[in-house]
């Protein structure tokens, strides 16, 4: 992620959206969360666990917080979903009531030694203080939903 261009909306895609929505931050070249877990090699079981998990069960039921294998907070703001080696990185998004329900992918990765992840939790929670800054001066761009052929 870069920085912030405040004369440039940030812009996200919709992963799904029922009870919950579930978004990814997207940079200029279609590159998010989202599309990595979804590009990940299909025998990747891993992956397979966190595409499901992201497209039905956090938007069905929310966030598995109570189940600190799948879901555990890592700071006061960012989150972390977890399966067999796969990691996603996320925040919610406080505010108005239509966005209460917003759950703000920022980084996916494999599972990494403490100190790359560590760097990886700063970058998501610049990607947080970004998404708030665009939010608040009217350059957050309402999600794109994905194509059928990409959902």
């Amino acid at each position: 992620m870069t920085k912030f261009n405040p004369g440039v909306k940030m812009c996200l895609v919709q992963i799904r959206r029922t009870v919950w929505e579930v978004v990814a931050i997207e940079d200029r070249f279609r590159n998010s969360a989202w599309t990595k877990v979804e590009g990940a090699d299909p025998a990747d079981t891993g992956a397979e666990q966190m595409r499901a998990m992201l497209e039905q069960v956090v938007p069905d039921s929310g966030p598995p917080l109570r189940n600190v294998r799948r879901c555990r907070k890592l700071n006061d703001f960012i989150y972390e979903f977890k399966t067999f080696g796969v990691r996603v990185l996320w925040f919610y998004d406080s505010g108005e009531p239509q966005m209460r329900k917003r759950i703000v992918c920022t980084h996916a990765t494999n599972k990494l030694p403490k100190k790359k992840f560590q760097q990886v939790l700063g970058s998501a929670t610049t990607a947080r203080e970004e998404y708030l800054l665009a939010k608040s001066s009217g350059l957050l761009a309402e999600p794109r939903v994905r194509k059928k052929e990409e959902a």
